[in-house]
């Protein structure tokens, strides 16, 4: 089980701020979760599971390039702050 060390600690890295019920709701869940990803990484599988080529009648990729947005105004008006035509977000990584 995880502990409650560890909960806190993923859940800081989450930006979040847990109450005690959920501190250990979450340990209960996480813990499952884990377990489940650790029950699925005993399942043995086989090289040849895996698909080695493409089907022929694949559809192809479209080309990758750059569009402009259709309504760029409409768009912007949703951003809280904007700055040269493009989204202002606030920093989130923290120098130390």
């Amino acid at each position: 089980m995880l502990t409650r060390e560890e909960v806190l600690k993923i859940a800081k890295l989450a930006r979040l701020t847990l109450t005690e019920d959920e501190i250990v709701f979450y340990q209960k869940q996480l813990t499952r979760v884990l377990g489940h990803i650790e029950d699925l990484n005993q399942v043995q599988t086989s090289k040849e599971a895996f698909v080695q080529h493409v089907p022929s009648d694949a559809i192809p990729f479209r080309e990758d390039r750059a569009q402009p947005f259709p309504n760029h105004e409409g768009l912007m008006g949703n951003a809280p702050a904007v700055e040269n035509g493009c989204f202002l977000l606030p920093t989130i990584v923290e120098h130390s």
